[in-house]
């Protein structure tokens, strides 16, 4: 998957000891990084929309990839991942669906 045609439907939970507020997934300005547990990859993402965040309890959530030279084939359904803002681990979460999107004018 080198195009960026899909979006990362999953759960996530956000940890209250790492944070102050529980991010706004639905203002499209929470872009942290994905790592797939037991892999290294930083595999950036957008958030665009999901539940409320409320600290420690899974929620759903829908992200977008951000950048194409990054091969994010690792990201499955059912791939357990850590949320990353810079060295720090925030939260946790696991894909439920990878959704890919059809081409503009495709049938």
């Amino acid at each position: 998957m080198s195009d960026l045609d899909f979006t990362i439907c999953c759960t996530v939970t956000f940890f209250s000891k790492k944070r102050r507020t529980p991010p706004n997934l639905n203002n499209g300005k929470y872009c942290p990084h994905l790592v797939i547990k037991c892999a290294e990859q930083l595999l950036g993402v957008n958030f665009i929309d999901g539940e409320d965040g409320i600290f420690d309890k899974p929620i759903q959530a829908n992200a977008l990839p951000v950048y194409e030279t990054i091969d994010y084939s690792a990201l499955q359904a059912g791939s357990e991942f850590l949320i990353m803002e810079g060295g720090n681990v925030v939260g946790e979460g696991v894909v439920k669906e990878i959704f890919q999107h059809k081409p503009y004018g495709s049938k």
